[in-house]
């Protein structure tokens, strides 16, 4: 429920949303592995550590990325964030 929220396709898409998400927060927009890996079949699950500023507004966060994977290629991608309200209100 954020200006980022939503299905993207392509690179085109998804440039234009990490594009915004830097501008957003003037370049400081961060995601860290945060864990291992875990693999299961087609699906790669990655834990990870989120942070960004945009004037007084503080995100520091921990989530889950999910990629599938299809000959070698990510076909699609899932992110879970550990408090989506809290995410909402910094993208909003």
């Amino acid at each position: 429920n954020n200006k980022f929220s939503g299905t993207k396709n392509g690179l085109e898409q998804l440039s234009a949303m990490f594009g915004g998400m830097m501008e957003h927060s003037q370049g400081s927009f961060v995601v860290a592995p945060n864990g291992s890996h875990m693999v299961n079949g087609n699906l790669l699950a990655s834990p990870v550590l989120f942070t960004a500023t945009s004037g007084h507004k503080k995100l520091n966060m921990t989530g889950i990325d999910l990629f599938e994977v299809k000959d070698g290629k990510i076909t699609q991608v899932w992110l879970f964030s550990d408090d989506q309200a809290k995410e909402d209100e910094f993208w909003s």
